[in-house]
C-alpha cells in the first residue's frame, strides 16, 4: 500500500519549507516556473514508494525531473508546447509550437538519464498533445497528479475533472498550483463543488503568498488535495419485457 497519506505530505511540505529533498543543486537551477520549495515538495512526494506520477504542464521539466530524482517513480508528462508565459508572444503561431521548450524539455530530460544518481534512467515519458486528448488508458491508475496548467480558467479546472480524475487511483494526491491567485483559487473551488459527485476530499494543505511568482516560497501558491474517488454505480439494463409463449397449434384428427 502507497505511504502516500495526509501523514506523508504533511511531513513533506515541512521538510520542502525547508528546502530539504533528495534533489541537488542541478534540479534546484533548472530554468522554469517553479521555486525550490515546489521543487523540494514533488520530490518528497514521489519518495512515497513505487509512485506513477502525472504532471500536466511540463513546459520545460522544472518539476518533472525532480519528481524522480533518486525515488523509484515513473513519470508521465503532458505539454502542448504552444503556450510559454515567459515567451514575449505567449501563445505560438496556428499550427506551430514554442520548439525552443520542447527541445530544452528533451535536452533536460536526456541530462538527468546520465545523471549517476538517477535509479530508474528513461522513467519519465512525454506525451505531446491537450491533456483534455489523451488517452490515459494506456497508463497504470496514477498515485499523483501535479495539474500546473497555464494560462488555467474555469473550464480548464472542469476538463480536470472529466479527463484527468478518472486515470488516478481510488485514492490520490492532487497538487494544483496558482493558487495564490485568488481567481483561481475562486474557480477551483466552484469546480470542487460542481464536481462533488466524483469524490471525497479527505485532506487540503495550502501554501500562498502575496506573490504570483515568489521564488521564495512555492511561486505561484499550490494546494494538496487528498481525494477518495466514489464509485461509479453501473448502469442498470433495461428490464427485458416477456414475450408470451405461443400456444402449440391443436393436433387435427385424422380421417380414417
Amino acid at each position: 500500500m502507497s505511504k502516500l497519506n495526509h501523514a506523508w505530505v504533511s511531513a513533506s511540505l515541512e521538510q520542502a519549507d525547508n528546502e530539504r529533498s533528495k534533489i541537488t543543486e542541478r534540479e534546484k537551477e533548472l530554468y522554469g516556473a517553479s521555486s525550490i520549495r515546489q521543487r523540494c515538495l514533488i520530490n518528497n512526494l514521489c519518495a512515497a514508494g513505487k509512485i506513477n506520477y502525472l504532471e500536466v504542464g511540463v513546459s520545460r521539466g522544472a518539476t518533472i525531473i525532480p519528481a524522480v530524482m533518486g525515488n523509484e517513480c515513473k513519470a508521465v508528462g503532458i505539454e502542448h508546447f504552444r503556450y510559454d508565459d515567459r515567451d514575449p508572444d505567449k501563445w505560438a503561431p496556428e499550427g506551430h509550437i514554442h520548439y525552443n521548450m520542447e527541445s530544452q524539455l528533451t535536452a533536460n530530460i536526456q541530462r538527468y538519464d546520465l545523471h549517476p544518481e538517477t535509479k530508474i534512467p528513461g522513467s519519465i515519458t512525454i506525451e505531446k498533445g491537450a491533456f483534455e486528448e489523451v488517452d490515459y488508458s494506456k497508463f497504470p491508475k496514477f498515485d499523483l497528479c501535479h495539474f500546473d496548467v497555464s494560462p488555467v480558467n474555469q473550464k480548464v479546472y472542469d476538463d480536470f475533472f472529466e479527463s484527468i480524475l478518472p486515470a488516478l487511483t481510488q485514492e490520490c494526491v492532487v497538487v494544483f498550483s496558482a493558487q495564490s491567485n485568488g481567481q483561481h483559487a475562486e474557480e477551483l473551488n466552484k469546480s470542487l463543488i460542481r464536481h462533488a459527485d466524483k469524490f471525497e476530499i479527505q485532506y487540503s494543505e495550502l501554501r500562498v503568498s502575496g506573490g504570483l511568482s515568489d521564488a521564495s516560497r512555492y511561486y505561484s501558491g499550490v494546494r494538496i488535495i487528498g481525494f477518495k474517488k466514489k464509485a461509479v454505480a453501473a448502469k442498470k439494463a433495461a428490464p427485458v419485457k416477456p414475450t408470451a409463449a405461443k400456444a402449440a397449434p391443436k393436433a387435427t384428427p385424422t380421417k380414417r
